[in-house]
């Protein structure tokens, strides 16, 4: 979907993250097992991934601000009840069916835990792609009613992914580590530095959408 959403239209674009965020809500929607109910968070982990980013060799300029924002932050996030979880959901993991409709793979990655979670890949890698069709899939998600919550969690997890993506790189080389070096960088731009919780590219999109959309 990544290649696909490049040579189609803005409205396409946008129309297709609609779809995929329908098809989300539904993956979250699977009722869960009661043995698989997770007996702890993730924030302790996120934490711990934060002092490994602090130690590292590789430390962004004016990093500061986004690691006090999620250690400030961390309790925002683990706040709605668990779902199945994708683990991976971006236009990367979804392929465009012959007949214009989405297929979803590479469900390897699959968990249980916070459904906010789910999309900081989109400003991680979906965002690349296309903004139309990420703003499709957050408002699709929500039925075009995105609450407050969700935008400052999804700001802890931007904050915390955006900084430690780049030691996680280092096993893959240092092409991995300058592209996470990059995502990080517009991070900061996308969030004023997380002096904002809502990124900008949502924000100015919001005035295209009335064009872009046409499905109820």
């Amino acid at each position: 979907m990544e290649t696909v959403l490049r040579e189609l239209s803005e409205e396409e674009q946008y129309l297709l993250g609609r779809e995929a965020g329908r098809i989300l809500k539904k993956i979250h929607s699977l009722p869960l097992d009661e043995a698989d109910f997770p007996t702890v968070t993730k924030k302790e982990k996120k934490l711990l991934q934060l002092s490994r980013y602090e130690r590292s060799g590789i430390r962004i300029s004016g990093d500061e601000a986004a690691v006090q924002f999620v250690k400030d932050n961390i309790d925002l996030i683990w706040q709605e009840p668990p779902v199945y979880l994708h683990g991976a959901f971006h236009p990367g993991n979804l392929i465009r069916t012959p007949d214009g409709k989405i297929g979803v793979i590479d469900f390897n990655r699959w968990e249980v835990g916070d459904p906010y979670e789910e999309f900081y890949k989109l400003e991680s890698f979906g965002r690349e792609a296309s903004i139309p069709y990420c703003v499709g899939q957050i408002d699709a998600y929500f039925k075009d009613s995105v609450p407050a919550g969700f935008w400052k969690a999804l700001a802890v997890y931007a904050a915390h992914a955006s900084l430690f993506s780049i030691v996680w790189a280092e096993k893959f080389g240092q092409q991995d580590v300058d592209g996470m070096v990059r995502r990080c960088r517009t991070a900061f731009e996308d969030y004023d530095g997380f002096a904002a919780v809502i990124p900008a590219w949502y924000l100015e999109a919001d005035r295209k959408k009335a064009v872009w959309r046409r499905d109820p």
